[in-house]
């Protein structure tokens, strides 16, 4: 294997960030140049999938035996994964940061499938048109520094990230796996949080509801939704203040209380971290 010291980091590499746009604290987009180098790659912080633009040529992994980049080719490198990489003639890339969790609950929401199985395999130099027809609107088409256009590039985004989850051929499998809780006792609990996500909700009522001690219930729910209950709860009620924000002329105190947020400043900070935006941004969006 090539001596990792000869290689540099990409964090410390000579690559230029054109420009970047964090859409929340779970996904994120980078574009960047570079040319010549050797480097390694390692994010150990989210799944990382790439995507040459321009050149690309001469690009080639170092430890594993690979073709080269070429415009159009993209490289899916998982969370931990590790890479050590040959940089040749000026090249143009860009990179889509997303986390096991968003995955996870993307998959678990589209699709219905049991997070425990979506587990990314690390890809290179694939191509993949439809893929590629929707990073270039996103590049060429959207402007990452105008705030109005943040719901668009979301959209785009969720629309990649199901493109991904596809390609990995997943079948729901919930009843086949163990270890978390079973499916009536998950939809029990969904079904309650769907119901009363507009109040208080506390850990002994879930845990109480599938007769477990609510040590017990955390550990089963995490197995089974990949999020621990509050991140849940949280997930559904920005999902409602997101309706309620399209469908709707209220004002933000009041959608904060109608979808169980403590108050309009519990309501937005939670929303700018989820979604990257304000309640108000996200409303002018519309």
């Amino acid at each position: 294997m090539p001596n990792k010291n000869l290689h540099v980091s990409f964090e410390q590499s000579k690559k230029r960030c054109v420009r970047h746009t964090l859409l929340s604290n779970e996904v994120s987009w980078s574009h960047y140049k570079n040319q010549y180098e050797r480097l390694y790659y390692q994010n150990q912080q989210q799944h990382t999938l790439s995507m040459y633009l321009n050149g690309g040529y001469e690009t080639h992994r170092t430890d594993v035996h690979s073709t080269n980049g070429a415009p159009g080719r993209f490289c899916l490198m998982p969370q931990d994964s590790e890479s050590r990489w040959q940089i040749g003639v000026p090249q143009e890339f860009v990179h889509l940061y997303f986390s096991d969790n968003h995955l996870k609950h993307t998959a678990l929401k589209v699709f219905d499938i049991d997070p425990r199985q979506v587990n990314l395999p690390e890809r290179i130099f694939f191509e993949n048109q439809p893929l590629e027809a929707l990073f270039r609107h996103q590049i060429n088409d959207s402007d990452w520094h105008d705030k109005h256009n943040t719901l668009a590039i979301e959209q785009f985004t969720d629309t990649i990230i199901v493109s991904v989850l596809q390609s990995l051929n997943l079948k729901n499998t919930r009843r086949a796996i163990t270890g978390g809780l079973s499916p009536k006792k998950a939809k029990q609990v969904t079904d309650f949080i769907h119901a009363n996500f507009n109040r208080q909700i506390v850990l002994f009522e879930l845990a109480h509801l599938v007769e477990l001690s609510e040590y017990h219930f955390c550990r089963m729910f995490k197995l089974s939704f990949a999020q621990t209950p509050q991140q849940y709860l949280m997930s559904i009620r920005i999902e409602y203040a997101k309706q309620a924000l399209k469908t709707s002329t209220y004002s933000l105190a009041n959608i904060a209380l109608m979808c169980g947020f403590a108050n309009q400043s519990h309501f937005g900070r939670n929303f700018k971290q989820r979604v990257g935006v304000t309640p108000s941004s996200y409303r002018r969006q519309l």
